[in-house]
């Protein structure tokens, strides 16, 4: 009986082995053959699309937004025509606003200026959270400050 289970447990990982080595080379082929055909199919073929909601919908959905989005965009079936790059600029930047120096770059990129927005961050980050500030009034920065964040400086990479 024991050995009945082993012989069941080797073929049922050779199946699986086999199983897996088909999907890789299915892969394989796609990509090395395929693909490359299938996408001048499509590249000629969309040569005249024009900019619609659903390609504006698949893009962003590319760039998997968070709640923000919909908290800035709104309802993307009610965004008019002419706010469609605004649309796409925040949906980048959603996605590369993780980190405070890559929304910056992308700023930068697309013309945007962050200076107001910079202020106002530090004005409600002094008023939000006192503890961050310097006590006394200090001229000398806190120790360990350039190690750290400095809510002073603002969103400055």
């Amino acid at each position: 009986m024991h050995e009945r289970d082993h012989v069941i447990r080797d073929i049922d990982r050779q199946l699986e082995d086999a199983v897996r080595a088909k999907q890789q080379l299915d892969a394989e082929r796609w990509r090395e053959q395929l693909r490359p055909g299938a996408m001048r199919m499509f590249a000629e073929r969309t040569a005249k699309l024009t900019c619609s909601r659903a390609l504006l919908k698949l893009l962003v959905e590319e760039l998997y937004p968070d709640d923000l989005f919909t908290e800035l965009v709104g309802n993307l079936d009610r965004v008019p025509l002419r706010r469609w790059p605004q649309v796409v600029a925040i949906a980048v930047a959603l996605r590369h606003s993780w980190r405070r120096d890559e929304l910056v770059r992308i700023a930068k990129r697309l013309h945007v200026s962050l200076k107001t927005a910079v202020a106002d961050h530090t004005n409600q980050t002094n008023k939000q959270r006192p503890s961050r500030t310097r006590l006394f009034g200090s001229p000398q920065p806190c120790q360990g400050f350039p190690l750290r964040s400095n809510p002073v400086r603002g969103l400055r990479p």
